[in-house]
């Protein structure tokens, strides 16, 4: 589910997206938003695209995983190495 789809002063425009389990992944300085908070999301979707907005020097996404409210390194989320 997403939790946040909106503009942000130095994240520029974010998703956040509620896997549940007190499991949430953050994408920042997106160009677009493809999405709205509350809305159902599914792995695939697209949920907005690249960009260079907010506190940010060139194109790219900022990606964030956190775990229970602390950010957690995401790939080591997605080898399966973190432990969760």
């Amino acid at each position: 589910t997403v939790e946040l789809a909106e503009g942000l002063a130095v994240r520029g425009n974010m998703v956040i997206v509620d896997h549940g389990g007190g499991v949430f992944s953050g994408y920042a300085h997106m160009q677009s938003l493809a999405v709205t908070a509350g809305a159902p999301v599914v792995a695939g979707q697209l949920i907005g695209y690249a960009g260079t907005t907010g506190l940010s020097t060139g194109p790219h996404l900022h990606w964030e995983m956190s775990v229970g409210g602390v950010l957690v390194d995401g790939l080591r989320w997605l080898d399966g190495t973190q432990g969760f």
